[in-house]
């Protein structure tokens, strides 16, 4: 099961794309504070989502690791010398680094070092 929430509108038709679990999907009016960002809704999938739909819908994953493999991904080409990189890096460098950048806050997350 893959979780997504509604960043910028409520679910709606074409907010979302097909395929979801039907009785899943919530409106949140208002939207809903969920760790320090706002959510308007939810949808589930049986099977996660690829990263160009769920950049296209401007959705969020729910799954913490998700996320930081998005981070790595937007990079486009670059994204996989770079996630290469990162990972490779000093822990230590990296948590020094993670409050202001993305990358080292998504290696951190994928060597499982901390936890969101």
């Amino acid at each position: 099961m893959a979780t997504y929430l509604y960043r910028s509108r409520p679910p709606g038709i074409g907010c979302q794309p097909d395929g979801f679990i039907i009785d899943t999907r919530e409106t949140w009016l208002p939207a809903r504070t969920v760790g320090a960002r706002h959510f308007f809704g939810k949808v589930e999938y049986s099977e996660p989502l690829d990263f160009e739909k769920i950049h296209k819908f401007e959705l969020w994953p729910e799954d913490v690791k998700v996320r930081a493999e998005m981070v790595f991904w937007r990079e486009g080409d670059a994204a996989e010398w770079l996630r290469a990189d990162y990972l490779a890096a000093d822990v230590n460098m990296l948590r020094e680094y993670q409050e202001r950048d993305a990358k080292a806050w998504a290696a951190l997350i994928l060597l499982e070092e901390i936890k969101d």
